[in-house]
């Protein structure tokens, strides 16, 4: 096989470990700030994790104001208001607090702060012209990896639509992660975002845009949370699990943000649109079904995903050996107590077909390993149902 070359970028900082909230200050002050905007959601007030992080900017005698109000897939409109108080607070530095909807929340605002015309108009990859302000992301959830990639995901009410922004430019300058944060997550909402992030990983892997750097990032991810995830799940106290979940959702990030991602994303976004079903459970629910049918495009690729998990294989028929990765996810979604049929999830059979339209539609079924018609989309979403 003929080697081929490869780019690798990761724009933003990493600030990692338990306790690292306490370096936030001097984090901010490299920047030279006059005034800090904390862009958050309900949930997190109401966690206390925001007055954990009031504390230490008060502590550190600097000025901040703060939006609580993001909502789960952050609107257009809920954006626009983010702009407006940080111009009418005049502020010079973004910090978001939260999961994946917090901080798209806080890019498409650094977006709106330095760029004319509506968040629409920058849907699609490069188009954003201007960087913006500092932006610094706090995740509090193990799943999404926004915190370290060039992607947000937003939603135009008016049209019932959700866009994808791409732009080198939406890249946080820096991410802080303390696994401390998540402590406090539901069983549920950690197994859903540790799917997520599992499905990151593997279409990461599985990706036609692949690479040495992300495959090894993408296969430690796969090892992390096939591990961790139950642990986490069952036992959120346990530091030394959430930390290696966070660690695993930040290598997935990191991985996917060079490589894209494929089939099950590109399903997961109108099962998101038509039914309301949570980003990662619509994953939790796709990813095996999308891996059986991808399994003939790259049997050796699942081969390692399943030797990443730790499964011992047959190693007689390299076939068997890949469809062992696929039956392992299945376990791991049951061990972490999430639907396994879209029907347990609230889908309706009578708009599956719709569900297949707007899946082909997709940027990300050109990086799937195997080409998808809208006959076989709907024929997966079916053997889901």
């Amino acid at each position: 096989m003929i080697a081929k070359g490869f780019n690798f970028k990761l724009p933003t900082e990493i600030e990692f470990g338990p306790g690292s909230l306490t370096r936030l200050p001097e984090k901010i002050a490299a920047f030279n700030t006059n005034k800090v905007m904390i862009v958050t959601d309900p949930g997190i007030v109401k966690a206390g994790i925001l007055e954990r992080i009031s504390n230490v900017l008060t502590q550190a005698g600097l000025r901040y104001a703060v939006f609580d109000q993001v909502e789960s897939d952050p609107s257009t409109k809920t954006i626009e208001k983010i702009r407006e108080m940080a111009k009418q607070e005049e502020v010079d530095l973004l910090v978001a607090v939260g999961g994946g909807s917090s901080i798209d929340a806080a890019k498409g605002a650094r977006v709106q702060l330095a760029n004319e015309g509506k968040l629409l108009d920058y849907a699609g990859l490069n188009k954003v012209k201007n960087k913006g302000v500092p932006f610094i992301a706090i995740p509090t959830t193990a799943g999404t990896g926004s915190e370290v990639t060039i992607f947000a995901v937003l939603t135009e009410l008016d049209q019932n639509l959700k866009f994808t922004i791409a732009s080198p430019y939406l890249a946080p300058d820096l991410a802080l992660l303390d696994p401390e944060l998540t402590l406090l997550l539901p069983p549920m909402m950690t197994a859903a975002t540790g799917l997520d992030a599992l499905t990151h990983a593997i279409e990461a892997f599985t990706s036609l845009a692949s690479q040495p750097i992300c495959d090894v990032l993408a296969l430690e991810s796969i090892r992390l949370i096939y591990k961790y995830l139950p642990q986490a799940t069952t036992n959120g106290t346990n530091l030394e699990a959430r930390t290696e979940m966070l660690k695993a959702q930040l290598l997935a990030g990191a991985a996917f943000n060079n490589t894209n991602l494929g089939l099950s994303h590109a399903i997961a976004s109108p099962l998101g649109g038509h039914f309301h079903i949570p980003h990662g459970i619509a994953n939790a629910i796709m990813l095996p079904y999308v891996m059986n049918f991808n399994v003939p495009a790259g049997p050796e690729k699942y081969v390692k995903i399943a030797e990443a998990m730790g499964i011992c294989l047959i190693g007689k028929d390299i076939y068997e050996d890949a469809y062992e990765a696929p039956k392992a996810v299945e376990r791991l979604v049951v061990l972490c107590g999430l639907p396994r049929k879209l029907r347990d999830a609230g889908a309706t059979e009578d708009k599956l077909d719709d569900v297949a339209k707007d899946a082909l539609k997709s940027g990300m079924l050109k990086f799937n390993i195997r080409k998808a018609s809208e006959k076989q989309i709907k024929e997966i979403l079916l053997e889901a149902f």
